[in-house]
């Protein structure tokens, strides 16, 4: 139902107003004076006030603005209309003597005409000294960084890399320009209802987690005084509840982790990302793990001919660092079957003789950056794993992203080919399971063994392998032609193109401009230096 319009007062209804509440001794009440949202008289028995009434980030406010018998109501409703926009606009509730000057600046033009300089802005109390929300979050992040520098490398570079997202995040954003010392755990709860209405509950739940440690560090003695951070400022923030989080999940068939595995097999790909996504299929280790992969961490397993090993180095769960007597020391040791070690060796020959055959040397990773220009010709970075996402959500017939293939992996394990979960935990790399499919019950026994348990390890990943090489057989895939154009499609849709042909003008536009301001790769490279 729509709010009834305040009724605009004129001077002679107030004065009356004022009148009754003298003559009646009346207790003390507020009227609306209308023509300005939240200009209010205030009436008693011995006086009356003109005050500016409204609520500002949650808290409800009360502004004097002057008595009745000094201001008129024209002037009460034009400088409450200047006091409210003050206070909206971050600059506190105004000092009295700045209303008094806005008063007298009215009075100015009206009798005679001239014109009172007043400042945009004069709080009544000096803003904090101590770090915006902007301000604390760089600080955080410098600190997070030197941590995970230092010799004792308390946080990973991922940990890092999630906490400064999280905290920066467009909801938190928000909060940038307000002073930490006035943002509580409502504030921070408004965000967090925000991403739940869009839908964003996981992402809900991350900012309450790091927000609660954010402000902890920021309440620690060391920079409370910096931050003017409230201690326990964010204790009462609760996360959202995730709901039915099985149901939300894909478990694919073998089938379609298949269909997969022949897709990046048909060398319709780029070389890196179709091996990615085959060692992706064929060991079901995440993501970034994939992406981060060393050419040295491959090597033949001397025990078993035709078998390799993939030294993993980057790990979710971090357990000791490589040493000059071990420098597999911590890695998570994934022993590859035939099949998998053949085309493993075979990408690196290849890959290695492309390098040389153009002039340089081949990166140290396993799947380089694809296009390296776009990170000025290094060729010391990795493939970014968003990558892998992207083209297997391209793949006809495939709905399973990177890390439902770790879904289809312990499930078909455990409960089509009967081996024990303990065995599937070891290679899925688990200290506490995160597949509602694995138990793993070794936790604590890999904690005290240097034995990475290859033997063990190799049962899952040859009937794994076995498995996914007989599902294969049943997997009819378009012609190259066809299956490219239906990921050349999936791909625009993903970046939103709905105009080919205008894309196509544009990207030729674009083009011509890099060339004709001589920003083209080629170009870029002819004017570097010969080194002698």
């Amino acid at each position: 139902m729509p709010r009834k319009a305040v009724a605009v007062l004129t001077g002679k209804q107030i004065d009356d107003l004022i009148r009754d509440a003298r003559a009646t001794r009346a207790a003390a009440r507020d009227v609306s004076i209308g023509g300005c949202e939240g200009a209010t008289l205030r009436l008693t028995p011995t006086a009356a006030v003109y005050s500016m009434r409204f609520r500002h980030e949650g808290e409800p406010l009360r502004i004097r603005l002057g008595d009745a018998d000094e201001w008129t109501p024209v002037q009460a409703r034009s400088v409450g209309a200047a006091v409210r926009l003050h206070v909206e606009e971050g600059a506190g509730v105004p000092d009295p003597a700045w209303i008094a000057l806005k008063r007298a600046a009215l009075l100015a033009k009206a009798t005679k005409g001239e014109a009172v300089v007043v400042p945009a802005h004069m709080p009544k109390n000096r803003a904090p000294e101590t770090w915006t929300y902007r301000q604390a979050r760089e600080a955080w992040v410098v600190h997070l960084k030197a941590e995970a520098e230092s010799p004792a490398q308390v946080y990973r570079p991922d940990t890092v890399r999630n906490y400064r997202s999280v905290i920066g995040c467009p909801a938190m954003r928000a909060l940038d320009d307000r002073f930490v010392s006035r943002i509580q755990a409502p504030d921070v709860a408004e965000a967090v209802a925000g991403l739940v209405r869009e839908g964003k509950r996981s992402q809900a739940r991350d900012v309450v987690r790091v927000s609660k440690r954010f402000w902890a560090w920021m309440a620690e003695p060391g920079q409370v005084r910096l931050s003017g951070a409230a201690r326990k400022a964010m204790e009462e923030l609760k996360a959202p509840k995730l709901g039915d989080t099985k149901s939300r999940q894909h478990f694919p068939f073998v089938s379609e982790v298949a269909i997969m595995l022949s897709i990046a097999q048909t060398g319709i790909l780029v070389d890196s990302v179709g091996f990615a996504v085959e060692l992706l299929v064929f060991t079901a280790q995440r993501r970034l793990s994939i992406c981060k992969a060393r050419v040295e961490e491959f090597l033949p397993w001397p025990e078993r001919d035709g078998w390799g090993i993939w030294w993993e180095g980057h790990r979710k769960v971090g357990r000791g660092s490589p040493t000059a007597r071990d420098p597999f020391a911590g890695s998570h040791a994934i022993p590859l079957p035939p099949v998998a070690w053949h085309r493993c060796q075979a990408y690196i020959e290849r890959t290695t003789e492309d390098a040389l055959a153009a002039g340089r040397l081949r990166s140290p990773w396993m799947f380089p950056q694809v296009r390296a220009r776009r990170v000025g010709d290094r060729t010391d970075w990795h493939l970014h794993e968003d990558t892998l996402s992207h083209d297997v959500a391209a793949m006809p017939g495939c709905r399973a992203t990177p890390h439902d293939v770790r879904r289809a992996f312990a499930s078909y394990l455990q409960e089509e080919a009967g081996i024990s979960s303990n065995l599937v935990g070891l290679v899925m790399d688990h200290a506490k399971s995160d597949l509602l499919h694995v138990t793993d019950a070794n936790g604590m026994t890999r904690r005290y063994t240097r034995d990475e348990m290859l033997a063990l390890k190799a049962k899952p990943m040859t009937a794994w392998v076995e498995a996914l090489r007989l599902a294969r057989i049943d997997v009819e895939l378009p012609d190259s032609t066809e299956l490219k154009a239906q990921l050349v499609a999936e791909h625009q849709r993903q970046r939103g193109i709905k105009d080919v042909a205008a894309e196509t003008a544009r990207r030729r536009s674009v083009s011509a401009q890099a060339y004709a301001e001589g920003r083209t790769s080629r170009q870029r490279k002819r004017a570097q230096p010969t080194v002698a």
